[in-house]
């Protein structure tokens, strides 16, 4: 019998999930939807996606405040909103609304997944008659977590949700979600933050502003850092560059121990192939003239575009999905690191692009 699924109201505030300070970056994109949500011409599923630890969530549970808040709207400015005080707002804050459903990975499961019985109460729970909110909103994250079934048991009702609901899917993978979930929705990109825009953010929490190079616009990865994380997460980057375009035998060495550290699960197994999607973005980045994310790795990355660009970087990308969905279903993490770095090596060398 399957186990009931996994459906959580937004966490409380003192929780930090939901608005743990004035959000930096991306003011233009979050305008656009706010000037949407004022035109009542908001698409009724949203994906936002972009790199991680940059806000998206955050925005996402602010949004649901903002399209449902009491707060006045003077002259077609909605700046006001959200208020953080009325009743709708004091709800969602306090994780107690019951319009508002924050769907996540069954922590319960070994495999961190988003499950069709996760999916089937979505269905029904959007069945029932909406309690206060204007809008009943329905927040993925991540969204990619969502396996096949999930996705498909969805489908119908993300094409066609009922009245008044805004699905909102957070992802740092869009090209992990089903082809059939990215047509029914529409794409919302955020980026990550300019240096200028991580002083202030690293500013107004009190914290290093050496952490602007390390955290590459990502205010998660700086919170990542401070937590302790930071080390292992540049362990892993320095090891995966030294690797890449080298011989076998660095390479096993390098999987063998990379996976020993990355020990407790798939999502800590995911942390090489999050790092080779950064460097593969920056390929992109470099590839069309601008400034790369991880400038320090400037010379290697002018390497990589000789190698990957542009068929190679999709090809990757696929590869990368692949390895993503092994790992998750308990694939051993050398196994998959092994044969996803065989891959990077033999389309660099097929180009001749040796790092």
């Amino acid at each position: 019998m399957e186990r009931p699924a996994k459906l959580a109201p937004p966490a409380p505030a003192k929780a930090g999930t939901t608005l743990p300070g004035p959000l930096v970056g991306n003011e233009a994109v979050r305008s656009r939807l706010s000037r949407a949500a004022m035109d009542q011409r908001l698409h009724h599923c949203l994906v936002f996606e972009g790199p991680e630890g940059i806000g998206k969530f955050t925005f996402a549970m602010q949004f649901a405040m903002e399209i449902n808040c009491l707060a006045p709207a003077v002259g077609g400015d909605s700046s006001l909103r959200p208020c953080g005080v009325c009743a709708q707002c004091s709800w969602i804050l306090g994780g107690t609304h019951p319009d508002v459903m924050v769907v996540v990975p069954d922590p319960e499961r070994a495999t961190p997944i988003i499950s069709a019985a996760q999916a089937r109460e979505i269905v029904g729970s959007l069945l029932l008659q909406r309690h206060s909110a204007r809008y009943r909103v329905v927040i993925l994250s991540p969204a990619d977590a969502m396996n096949e079934e999930s996705a498909n048991i969805l489908l119908k009702t993300l094409e066609e949700p009922p009245s008044g609901t805004q699905f909102i899917l957070v992802t740092a993978r869009p090209a992990a979600l089903l082809a059939t979930v990215r047509s029914r929705s529409q794409r919302v990109r955020f980026g990550p933050l300019s240096a200028a825009q991580m002083d202030l953010w690293l500013a107004s929490r009190g914290l290093d502003p050496a952490l602007v190079g390390p955290a590459g616009g990502s205010p998660g990865r700086a919170l990542a850092w401070v937590a302790g994380d930071g080390a292992l997460r540049a362990e892993v980057m320095d090891g995966l560059c030294e690797t890449i375009g080298k011989p076998l035998y660095l390479m096993f060495a390098f999987t063998e121990a990379t996976s020993k550290k990355l020990e407790g699960g798939s999502e800590r197994g995911d942390l090489v192939l999050q790092l080779l999607e950064e460097l593969l973005a920056d390929v992109v980045i470099v590839a069309s003239g601008r400034t790369p994310t991880h400038v320090d790795r400037l010379p290697m990355l002018r390497t990589w575009v000789h190698g990957l660009w542009p068929g190679g970087i999709g090809r990757l990308q696929v590869e990368i999905g692949l390895a993503r969905q092994r790992l998750r279903s308990n694939v051993p993490a050398r196994i998959v690191l092994e044969a996803l770095l065989a891959h990077v090596n033999l389309e660099l060398h097929h180009a001749g692009g040796h790092a």
